[in-house]
């Protein structure tokens, strides 16, 4: 206790004040990374909402590619970025193949990106396919989705939440 009282008396020198100021900001760095690496996010998925609706196209892909891997999927390809028969990514996820479309898009996506994902399922070998964006779908997406049961829709809530979840490995 008297080494304590001691150490606590000696701060009283300038320089003492310095370092020990500086011992504390190291800590709290230190504190802050652990924190973050505690989080265990997968690199590229760090990113906020206002950030995803600003990506290029071949960005939101990347970071779509990252948040399917921190959820356990298999990124089997990023498919080139024209000419891609209707899908983005082929991922995989126990023995299936899912086609994966990505619209980064500043209004809701509609049925055309539901009709390329399907065509792309059988191109690509797929058993069943998702569709991707930071936005909304319109009623004629979400129906034709229904229908072709294989096609799951993730919009920006379930983006977000797949996010959140993602997990580093």
């Amino acid at each position: 206790m008297e080494k304590i009282i001691e150490g606590i008396k000696s701060l009283s020198n300038p320089t003492s004040m310095v370092i020990a100021a500086v011992v504390i900001l190291l800590l709290l760095l230190f504190c802050k990374w652990l924190l973050r690496v505690l989080k265990m996010s997968p690199k590229g998925v760090d990113y906020s909402l206002e950030q995803i609706d600003v990506m290029k196209g071949s960005q939101f892909e990347e970071f779509v590619a990252a948040v399917l891997e921190g959820n356990g999927y298999k990124i089997e390809e990023i498919t080139i970025t024209s000419g891609d028969y209707g899908a983005d990514i082929i991922a995989i996820a126990g023995d299936e193949r899912i086609a994966v479309q990505c619209k980064r898009y500043n209004r809701p996506v509609g049925v055309k990106a539901v009709q390329e994902v399907i065509a792309a399922m059988k191109h690509y070998n797929c058993e069943s396919a998702i569709v991707v964006t930071n936005n909304t779908f319109t009623k004629q997406a979400i129906i034709l989705a229904q229908d072709n049961e294989v096609v799951e829709l993730w919009d920006r809530q379930m983006l977000v939440g797949m996010r959140n979840q993602a997990v580093k490995k």
